[in-house]
């Protein structure tokens, strides 16, 4: 899942390659891109068969989005630290490995997507990334991930991590270092053990959305309640029967989904019968 921080909607096709966007100039050409070098703040090279980062795009200082997504490109140059006003990178769909020293000097950088890239370095990767003084989203879903480095709690300012389509366990004790993390996604990962990690998340005062759906979970542990910031949990498509009564007394919870699970009709009703308005069920 994407998130778009403080970008441009409302596409308006005008030539092949070229759209204005709420006045910002986006392409998805990089040739014509080329030719009007000063105008390009969005470039959407997205599924294009590259093989390598195109240098030309270097060149386009007033560049703020850039979606590499769907490529086959292994290594960023280190002269991307030219692109000042970058504050969205899409690499999702490659083969990034470690990231340039170069990334840490674009300290406007908001969004990284980094997903599906699975020979990333992330010991390396999250020291590079903790320099960026405003990086909010980070998206590392799909990257055959079994373990988190304990470089991980350097990530302070990020508020969205993606960490879904991967095979980790357990979270390093540094994650609860990340104090402004608001939502979490550990989606489809068959051997997330959500009762062993609740006293790390617990320690993460902001976090208001959990996203555990596809987990292969049977039961959700009382400790659930210890999350005391949770407004939204995601138990979509799980093995859940019965929900522990420690969750009713979550005081800021506000949604719970339990799409595709194995609760009867008839407690879902009651559920649904006796907790709302205060908290609202989806199934």
């Amino acid at each position: 899942m994407k998130i778009f921080i403080n970008i441009f909607f409302l596409i308006v096709l005008i030539v092949p390659g070229y759209s204005q966007t709420n006045g910002a100039k986006k392409f998805d050409n990089l040739n014509e891109a080329l030719k009007n070098s000063e105008q390009v703040e969005w470039l959407a090279l997205n599924n294009q068969q590259l093989s390598d980062f195109p240098l030309e795009i270097l060149s386009f200082n007033n560049l703020k989005y850039l979606d590499l997504s769907g490529n086959n490109i292994a290594q960023l140059p280190e002269e991307i630290a030219l692109l000042q006003n970058l504050f969205y990178l899409d690499l999702s769909s490659n083969r990034i490995s470690v990231l340039p020293q170069g990334l840490a000097k674009i300290t406007g950088l908001r969004n990284v997507y980094l997903d599906y890239n699975t020979s990333l370095d992330l010991e390396t990767d999250f020291q590079i990334l903790s320099q960026l003084p405003l990086l909010q989203v980070l998206d590392i879903s799909g990257d055959n991930i079994t373990s988190l480095p304990s470089t991980i709690g350097m990530l302070k300012n990020l508020e969205y991590l993606g960490l879904s389509d991967n095979t980790i366990s357990s979270l390093p004790v540094e994650f609860a270092l990340m104090e402004n993390l608001q939502v979490l996604y550990v989606e489809n990962n068959y051997n997330f053990d959500l009762n062993s990690n609740l006293s790390i998340l617990s320690r993460l005062p902001k976090l208001r959305e959990l996203h555990l759906a596809g987990d292969q979970m049977s039961q959700l542990p009382p400790a659930i309640s210890t999350l005391k910031a949770l407004e939204y949990l995601d138990l979509r498509n799980n093995k859940i029967a019965d929900l522990p009564p420690e969750v009713f007394s979550m005081d800021k919870i506000k949604l719970i989904d339990v799409t595709d699970n194995k609760m009867p009709h008839l407690l879902l009703d009651m559920y649904r019968d006796n907790l709302a308005p205060t908290i609202r069920f989806k199934f």
